[in-house]
């Protein structure tokens, strides 16, 4: 039997433990630590979430096979308990926690039945219950209590989804706290604020409510506002040509927001001069400081022996013997790095009183090594007049002739001046994306455009 490298042992137990820590497997494992105290309910439920965590998960499936099937049970005869004695509310509960269970499994692959056997008497328990509720939600909405309206409604349409009735009712409790707020908000200017309010309400809702779409389009007519970006002001030519491409790249990211109170302008020198109006707010960049550092060389010095043949013959005989000296050698490994450093400043200014809004200012530093030197070989792969060597053991140097270092490649270089460009590269779009996300910030705060 062939066992597993020792290298690899460390390799394949963190790969085990990383999968035991894993979300289906703590899910499972809780499932089963549930079952075992009893809690039938919690444990599927805790099952059911290690086949969402990974789905197609085998033995999660089969704890909610096993224990779903028993919950379901036990769900539907307390259901039929409590509605002999005439506990409605806690028969209806039942009813939904094993249709859920049910549901859950359903989307996950996992067949579970039980719950359309009683699907007749559910319906009918649930009539003059939501009846009920519906009554006390009518009121609660004719008092103008829309929270508590909201409340009711959520416990009907938890036990008939589909009752469109029902639906509406809870969609008024929701939306008409939230439509007289924008309303509110419109009489004070702040419109964006109107806007996201109504906007969170169709998303929540799934609908459109009453003329909120027509609030929003006057919100963002009356709120909206232009930006003009100005022309990059850089120092030196180097500095102008790469806050080119960056203006362009910076502009096209605003525009992508696709924020619909702002409208975003190029305000260069030509069409500066070719508008008519002004825009609302002009957007000045300045490149404050972009630093390029090449020669920082770190060097590190290593001392070393080499061997060397040394063939003598003798004058009488004609016999040739080999004896070997051991040389000193300094050596050296140089790395020669390059940095470069960039910083992009950006202010939103009112252009007739040169008011400073905002100022932010962003930054990005990157080093790399653009060319190496070293050297490990042998003495005839010494690049010439780079090494010095001393011939001659000082009397205090101890040489371990059975224990040399093995030199065994050769003097190595490499020179890669693409590197350069690149790092241009990174530290442009590393500030076109960090001016981005602040400028995003900066524009969604309350106190630029409430």
């Amino acid at each position: 039997m062939r066992y597993p490298p020792l290298k690899t042992l460390p390799a394949i137990f963190l790969i085990a433990l990383l999968a035991a820590c894993s979300p289906a497997n703590r899910a499972l494992k809780h499932s089963k630590s549930l079952a075992k105290s009893g809690l039938t309910y919690e444990a599927t439920l805790a099952a059911l979430d290690a086949v969402e965590a990974k789905p197609n998960y085998k033995k999660a499936m089969v704890q909610v096979k096993t224990l779903g099937t028993k919950e379901i049970q036990n769900q539907m005869r307390e259901f039929n308990e409590l509605k002999t004695v005439g506990e409605t509310v806690g028969a209806l509960d039942a009813y939904v926690r094993a249709w859920d269970i049910e549901q859950r499994a359903a989307n996950l692959g996992v067949l579970l039945t039980g719950t359309s056997a009683h699907a007749s008497d559910f319906a009918n328990l649930r009539i003059g219950y939501i009846q009920e509720l519906d009554g006390k939600g009518q009121a609660a909405l004719q008092s103008e209590d829309f929270t508590a309206a909201e409340r009711i409604y959520v416990r009907a349409l938890n036990y008939d989804p589909e009752n469109e009735s029902l639906r509406a009712s809870w969609v008024t409790a929701v939306g008409e706290p939230a439509y007289r707020e924008a309303q509110s908000l419109m009489t004070e200017s702040k419109y964006r604020t109107a806007y996201i309010v109504l906007e969170d309400l169709e998303r929540l809702t799934e609908t459109t409510y009453k003329d909120a779409r027509d609030i929003q389009s006057k919100a963002v007519k009356e709120g909206s506002v232009t930006i003009g970006v100005r022309d990059v002001l850089a120092p030196t030519r180097q500095e102008l040509d790469i806050a080119r491409g960056l203006r362009s790249d910076l502009i096209s990211n605003l525009i992508g927001t696709q924020d619909p109170f702002i409208a975003w302008i190029d305000w260069n020198e030509k069409n500066r001069y070719e508008a008519t109006e002004q825009p609302d707010y002009l957007l000045e960049l300045e490149m404050t400081n972009w630093r390029e550092m090449p020669g920082v060389r770190t060097s590190y010095e290593r001392k070393g022996y080499r061997r060397v043949a040394i063939v003598t013959k003798d004058p009488d005989t004609g016999a040739k013997a080999t004896t070997y000296d051991y040389q000193k050698v300094i050596y050296h490994d140089i790395d020669f790095k390059y940095l470069v450093h960039g910083a992009l400043r950006m202010a939103l200014v009112e252009p007739t009183t040169k008011e400073v809004l905002v100022s932010r200012e962003v930054e990005d530093i990157v080093e790399r090594t653009i060319a190496t030197a070293q050297y490990s070989g042998d003495a005839t792969n010494i690049y010439p007049g780079h090494w010095t060597n001393r011939s001659e053991d000082k009397p205090s140097d101890v040489v371990n002739h059975s224990g040399k270092a093995v030199l065994t490649s050769r003097f190595r270089t490499s020179n890669n001046p693409r590197i350069i460009y690149q790092m241009q590269e990174q530290i442009r779009n590393s500030l076109v994306k960090k001016a981005s996300i602040t400028m995003f910030e900066a524009m969604h705060s309350s106190t630029f455009l409430p």
